[in-house]
């Protein structure tokens, strides 16, 4: 395939983003702008502890707000200087006052602890199919007579995984890239640690000390497959559902009737579920528990606690 396939192609959208020192409005909020076209996400950070003295300083507030912006701009896109944070997000706060804005939500905007602002254009490509390369080394696996040397060829053609943004980039809307990451990794690592066990040479002393010990290669490939198909999908569910919420609440900026319709529609959901129905799937996960069935599934299972010592 062409390189450019995989280069992310903008979105047609930038983020000023930020935050302060600021009592958290509640869990996490998603207001929107029919006047200026924008909406935007509010979550907190950081809390005092239940029963501890209220420190302004044990509060923190994080901003995203979106614009639709067609024309690419990557010259603008860079940590903002404090002077030029401070009036960009005033008089953005003095626009969304006259929006009709609550105060809650410009608070941030205009608090002197503001900090960490910058602008970024959102840029976006669909999550990869194969996330490996490489493939078993030959003469190195649980036989300890096979040859303890490994394949030149293979050197050169070596092994690499991919996880993370690398494997599927993310648009920031839904929250939950860095925690596809963190699953990408126990996954990965729980596979290695079954399929690719560190073998322990013994040396013509028989002190294992004296030799190398490295992983057997011998099952890569089945690593990488079971690896794959646990998370490929995943990944494309839980990121595609991050595109389409940014979607949607572009939309609210856009359309004063929808907007009203989907504020009864959060509230309801809120209602029923707790949360958002969209923001489950990425929450209530245990990629362990997906790990163990996996195994079991393929070749009669892991030892028990094998995938929490990994």
């Amino acid at each position: 395939r062409a390189q450019e396939e995989y280069v992310p192609a903008y979105t047609g959208v930038t983020c000023l983003m930020g935050c302060a020192n600021v009592p958290r409005i509640r869990g996490i909020c998603f207001p929107s702008s029919a006047t200026t076209k924008c909406h935007a996400c509010y979550y907190p950070t950081r809390a005092p502890r239940e029963g501890t003295d209220d420190d302004p300083g044990d509060y923190e507030q994080v901003f995203q707000i979106y614009f639709p912006s067609p024309v690419e701009r990557p010259d603008t896109w860079r940590t903002l200087t404090p002077q030029e944070a401070k009036d960009e997000c005033r008089d953005l706060a003095k626009k969304l006052r006259k929006d009709g804005w609550d105060e809650q939500f410009l608070k941030p905007l205009e608090h002197p602890t503001l900090t960490g602002v910058l602008r970024v254009g959102l840029r976006s490509r669909e999550g990869l199919e194969s996330w490996h390369v490489g493939g078993n080394v030959i003469g190195v696996g649980k036989n300890d007579e096979q040859d303890f040397e490994v394949d030149d060829t293979l050197k050169k053609v070596g092994r690499a995984v991919l996880l993370g943004d690398a494997a599927h980039p993310p648009v920031p809307y839904i929250g939950q890239g860095a925690m596809m990451a963190m699953e990408d990794a126990g996954t990965l690592s729980a596979l290695l640690g079954h399929y690719c066990p560190i073998i322990k040479h013994n040396g013509d002393d028989g002190d294992t000390n004296t030799q190398p010990t490295v992983p057997d290669f011998s099952q890569f490939s089945k690593a990488m497959s079971v690896y794959e198909s646990l998370r490929v999908s995943r990944t494309k569910t839980i990121l595609g559902s991050s595109m389409q919420l940014g979607k949607t609440q572009q939309k609210r900026a856009e359309s004063k009737l929808y907007n009203t319709w989907r504020e009864w529609s959060i509230k309801a959901q809120v209602w029923a579920y707790g949360t958002l129905p969209v923001m489950r799937p990425g929450a209530a996960f245990d990629y362990r528990t997906v790990v163990e069935e996996a195994l079991l599934a393929e070749d009669g299972g892991c030892n028990e606690g094998e995938i929490d010592r990994k």
